[in-house]
């Protein structure tokens, strides 16, 4: 009888590589290369002066004027005065406690940026601003340091009270 030798199982560095070990690695590598090539530069953004910065402009001037610049007082952020808005909207010389925010011609939050701001009643399109103050020149509550606006903005808006009827104040940047 002939003694035939046991087959040889590989194992160890006698092992050769399969098919399968192949394809399952340069997955594993290519999708890694993915991830990377897809989300490494978002890592970057926030250092990155994007239309986020205008987000927070815009934010940060609707706050600045319901809260300081137009408000009545302090301790009713979101009412507005009269006189405030006569000075801001109608540029007129009307006794206004932040008489001194609303010497220039922009607003104290915007800075370097395009602007827009308009009080609107609260159904009505941006596009329509409110006429709520019983003057004979009817001021027009909006206010822009451009002629345009693009259709790329960032918005802000507030609910704030006029002699008591509430209306919507938005502001867009950009």
């Amino acid at each position: 009888m002939i003694d035939r030798e046991p087959d040889r199982v590989a194992c160890g560095p006698d092992r050769g590589q399969t098919t399968l070990d192949f394809a399952i690695a340069m997955s594993v590598f290519l999708t890694t290369v993915l991830f990377v090539l897809a989300y490494a530069p978002t890592m970057f953004d926030p250092f990155a002066g994007g239309s986020g910065t205008k987000l927070v402009v815009a934010d940060r001037a609707a706050t600045t004027l319901s809260t300081d610049v137009l408000a009545a007082s302090t301790a009713e952020p979101g009412v507005l005065s009269a006189s405030c808005l006569k000075a801001f909207f109608g540029g007129g010389d009307d006794d206004c406690s932040t008489g001194d925010d609303l010497g220039s011609n922009d607003i104290p939050a915007v800075t370097n940026r395009n602007y827009n701001v308009t009080i609107h009643d609260l159904d009505a399109s941006v596009d329509t601003p409110a006429t709520p103050l019983d003057e004979p020149d009817d001021i027009e509550l909006t206010k822009s340091n451009s002629g345009s606006v693009p259709t790329d903005v960032a918005v802000a808006t507030r609910t704030v009270s006029i002699e008591g009827d509430p209306y919507r104040l938005t502001v867009r940047v950009w």
